[in-house]
């Protein structure tokens, strides 16, 4: 019978997924998007974008699986361990909700609840949230193209110098 229940969840279209765990049952799902507006004044005209900016996305899932929906004894347990690991690896992975997917995201909380009526399955709580990647560049800046190329240029060795003695300033006569 586990056999079949694999099969079906290979076809099965499962709008909702934690990395490679499907959960057998959501409860609820909690989606935030937040962007952060700064508090001093803006000056008009001023691109308003310069004083914003958006948070990683956060999703709060409330899942439950089941011994029996797995098919053996240990099914829950072993879900547990997946999820235990997805947050252990901190390697981002996908994340599908009921309305939307996340790229990039790493698993910040992992809440359990069990009873002495739920020995047998998984209730979890699990915090994700996503890790914002972007790339950097660095560039190399000619010393000719510097507005004060003393002040900003890096070192360079020229050498060993000789110290001079300076003519003393006489003045207009």
């Amino acid at each position: 019978m586990s056999i079949l229940d694999d099969a079906y969840a290979l076809i099965s279209f499962s709008t909702r997924a934690i990395g490679v765990v499907i959960p057998n049952v959501v409860v609820d799902e909690v989606n935030r998007d937040q962007l952060v507006i700064t508090t001093h004044p803006v000056e008009q005209g001023a691109s308003i974008s310069d004083h914003a900016f958006k948070m990683p996305a956060q999703v709060e899932m409330r899942c439950a699986w089941s011994d029996s929906t797995g098919g053996y004894v240990g099914y829950s347990k072993q879900i547990y361990l997946a999820l235990q690991t997805l947050q252990q690896v901190r390697q981002p992975f996908s994340v599908f909700t009921g309305k939307r997917a996340y790229s990039n995201m790493l698993v910040q909380s992992l809440e359990i609840t069990t009873n002495e009526q739920n020995e047998n399955a998984l209730f979890a709580t699990i915090g994700l949230q996503e890790v914002i990647i972007v790339s950097t560049s660095t560039t190399t800046v000619a010393n000719g193209n510097q507005a004060s190329a003393a002040k900003t240029a890096g070192t360079a060795t020229s050498g060993t110098k000789q110290a001079t003695y300076a003519t003393p300033y006489v003045g207009p006569q």
